[in-house]
């Protein structure tokens, strides 16, 4: 039998940001190392710029680092109250069962007596 390929469902919008996040963070974090690299063994003007550029890089990895840290907080959030609304969902459907049921047990009962 051959083996059916299983495929994956489609990522959301908020999935598809945070793996575009999660790579340009790790380009940045690259591109930092390669820059404390050079800037080590240059000297004068050279340096400044390279120490400069990275700042720079830095910032902005900070920067990617607060966004997909919010990114995950805000997903944490959303997950947390669809969780607690589908709770709330699921106990009152629940209990709409168990009434239904009493309510058809009762008039079961009754006319079974007539």
């Amino acid at each position: 039998m051959t083996e059916r390929s299983k495929r994956r469902p489609a990522r959301s919008a908020a999935q598809t940001r945070l793996k575009q996040l999660e790579t340009r963070l790790a380009h940045l974090e690259s591109q930092l190392k390669t820059l404390r690299a050079e800037a080590s063994g240059s000297v004068g003007a050279a340096r400044a710029k390279l120490e400069s550029l990275e700042r720079r890089a830095a910032d902005q990895i900070a920067r990617a680092q607060t966004t997909l840290k919010e990114s995950l907080d805000s997903i944490a959030r959303t997950v947390a109250a669809s969780k607690e609304a589908m709770g709330f969902k699921a106990d009152r459907l629940t209990r709409a069962v168990r009434a239904g049921v009493e309510a058809g047990t009762r008039a079961y009962r009754r006319r079974a007596r007539r």
